[in-house]
């Protein structure tokens, strides 16, 4: 079995995992809002512990998001950086793909993630005899919009999928009728990255070092700065910054 890197710097609390398509062999997760910092140190001590070397890994697998937008640059950066010097595939995966991808349930489901603003990323998906179908592009939506969203699936029930750091969602969502709950732990998030990541490798799908680049849903607020010059700053309560 392909030995994998998975990075995942798309939330608050980034995460670095070794493993399989069959099983995860280790992880280490980043201090929330550290993964510029920590992100390479943390590498360093995995392989360390686990007595890998750079010239066992034989592909590096990179959360695109959405999330976190310095976050993803972070991540992304190592990612291409790995996959050029040591010469191995280098796979991008869309988060909320993998989390459905990786879901054994079938029915509608609503993948989404706290954003900023009041907002959340939010992707809308169905999963039929193990095939998964992407319904809408991942969007950027208030709550009320998601409720709205959820009007064309009636009478079908919809599941939010949820990650266990950002559970505090429920308590929206809840109100919404016809819905259900998955919370999704850190080692779901893990295996759904690896798991999709050595998907694509199988099939051929194999990213370009030079132009992969994350999964931005909405942009960071650009505002004037001292001097007349335009000046890029993430959005207050952005996860990551």
């Amino acid at each position: 079995m392909l030995l994998l890197l998975g990075i995942d710097t798309s939330a608050k609390k980034g995460i670095l995992c070794l493993g399989t398509k069959e099983k995860v062999l280790a992880r280490k997760t980043i201090s929330p809002g550290q993964s510029s910092g920590e992100l390479i140190p943390s590498l360093e001590t995995l392989m360390k512990r686990e007595k890998i070397k750079n010239k066992d890994l034989q592909a590096v697998v990179v959360s695109l998001g959405p999330g976190s937008f310095t976050g993803l640059r972070v991540g992304l950066s190592l990612a291409k950086s790995l996959a050029f010097a040591l010469k191995i595939p280098l796979v991008g995966v869309a988060t909320l793909d993998s989390w459905v991808f990786f879901l054994l349930r079938e029915g509608i489901f609503c993948a989404l993630r706290r954003a900023y603003g009041g907002k959340c990323y939010v992707g809308f998906y169905e999963k039929n005899q193990g095939k998964t179908t992407k319904i809408d592009r991942c969007r950027f939506l208030s709550f009320s919009q998601i409720k709205g969203s959820l009007e064309k699936f009636s009478p079908q029930k919809v599941t939010f999928l949820i990650p266990t750091q950002e559970r505090e969602l429920t308590k929206e969502l809840k109100k919404i009728k016809n819905t259900s709950f998955l919370l999704l732990d850190e080692i779901f998030l893990i295996k759904a990255l690896l798991t999709l990541g050595a998907e694509r490798l199988k099939i051929g799908k194999i990213d370009n070092v030079f132009s992969l680049s994350p999964l931005y849903v909405s942009s960071p607020e650009v505002r004037i700065g001292r001097g007349n010059k335009d000046s890029r700053h993430e959005k207050r309560g952005h996860p990551g910054s």
